[in-house]
């Protein structure tokens, strides 16, 4: 019998497993191989940024940048992630005034700079995407309007960073339970037992269920989560395209899209379009739809976010518009990236009711993989029933009102059961 039992090996649930390995035998099942093909986290790169206008998040992110940048403790050595990440900086569209997420952005730095001492070389250009000749490879660039260059941001490569933890994880013993799915789990005051899809029985004195936007196939939440699916393209330069643009920041048009510095394996350049998103209609939205499960009724993305993506491309790299042939450039390897989501945007770290010792960490809510390298002692904390009142009701489990009321950071303009989609 394990101590501690982890179900789902991605972000919340490899963060765990680390925090707790020192001091308990601890065991992960993934339905899959980690990085798992349906973890939004098994991907070429994900944004590590600062900005929150909520103390506890900032606090958060300003700590676990400290680990992405090579700070170390006895969990996570110096350095574990450094080679994980890229300390790129961040160009952003200045949104308007009238807009929620202005309020947000100017909030959010006031806090970093006044609070934690972060962000005080953050600039703002006018109509020069360049950023007064910092980055030249934008010189070609149509985008008109306010840019802010925030150089205190960065990437983490993300399934790289996962396959990085669960190897640490298991330098520390932790044992791994690949390509076998949960079928039920029962809580227990003394025990915990998990039944596989394989029919095997495991037992341990708590479990955590960290599945992302899968985790209310696992455990019933009553709506408090939602699977949100959003949507990202790719376009494959050359040798000589990735050599000019490997240095570029993140770029982020919260209404257009956003794109990141290619790839260095694959040249490979991701973008995304923005104010979109999709969900299972069938379901209430509470479930994914996986092209990886399902190839036949889920193809691709829509068309009409191929179409944004090609307007972001042309706005921002219009070198890359067209191929070497003259031909439009392919947008490739195409996909749904679903999320787990609350209706406000934070976590939920708690015991499920009726299953005594059984916990979930879950509501990423597309902003949950920066916190790899911490996001697992607040959860232990939970697990261990001693994370302070302030946070332990924060991200309690608790009914999700879901209306119209826009996110400040998020910024959403049309979204389509996925059944309607016009597949690219």
């Amino acid at each position: 019998m394990s101590d501690i039992i982890i179900v789902g090996g991605g972000v919340f649930g490899l963060s765990t497993a680390a925090h707790f390995a020192r001091s308990h035998t601890v065991t992960v099942i993934d339905k899959f191989t980690i990085p798992s093909p349906l973890s939004a986290s098994t991907d070429y790169n994900k944004i590590v940024r600062l900005e929150y206008n909520d103390e506890v998040y900032a606090n958060m992110a300003v700590e676990a940048m400290e680990y992405w940048q090579g700070k170390g403790n006895t969990v996570l050595p110096p350095g574990l992630l450094q080679d994980s990440y890229s300390h790129c900086g961040r160009i952003s569209v200045v949104p308007p005034k009238s807009s929620p997420r202005y309020g947000f952005e100017i909030e959010s730095l006031k806090l970093l700079r006044e609070r934690f001492g972060r962000c005080d070389a953050v600039a703002e250009f006018s109509d020069d995407l360049t950023c007064g000749g910092m980055f030249p490879e934008f010189k070609s660039s149509h985008g008109q309007g306010t840019f802010r260059f925030n150089p205190d941001c960065g990437i983490g490569l993300a399934a790289k960073s996962l396959l990085t933890l669960k190897r640490h994880c298991e330098s520390l013993g932790v044992s791994f339970l690949e390509n076998d799915g949960v079928a039920c789990i029962d809580g227990g005051d003394e025990r915990v037992k998990i039944t596989l899809a394989s029919g095997k029985e495991l037992f341990a004195q708590r479990a955590l269920v960290a599945c992302g936007a899968n985790t209310s196939t696992v455990v019933n939440l009553n709506g408090s989560v939602k699977s949100t699916g959003l949507y990202v393209g790719h376009i494959q330069l050359s040798v000589e395209e990735f050599e000019k643009y490997k240095n570029i920041p993140v770029v982020f048009d919260p209404t257009m899209g956003y794109f990141f510095p290619p790839d260095r394996e694959t040249r490979l350049l991701k973008l995304c379009a923005s104010a979109s998103s999709t969900y299972d209609k069938a379901s209430g939205g509470l479930l994914p739809r996986y092209q990886h499960l399902e190839p036949d009724t889920v193809k691709s993305i829509p068309v009409q976010s191929v179409a944004q993506i090609r307007t972001l491309i042309h706005e921002y790299l219009p070198e890359l518009e067209f191929d070497s042939q003259g031909q439009l450039r392919e947008v490739k390897d195409c996909k749904i990236c679903w999320i787990s989501d609350t209706s406000n945007s934070d976590f939920i770290i708690d015991e499920v009711p009726s299953k005594p010792n059984v916990f979930v960490s879950c509501g990423d809510s597309g902003h949950g993989y920066k916190f790899l390298p911490n996001i697992g002692s607040y959860i232990k904390a939970r697990m261990d029933r001693n994370l302070s009142p302030q946070l332990a009701s924060k991200w309690a489990l608790r009914e999700s009102h879901w209306t119209t009321q826009t996110i400040p950071w998020r910024v959403e303009h049309k979204r389509k059961h996925i059944d309607e989609i016009e597949w690219h």
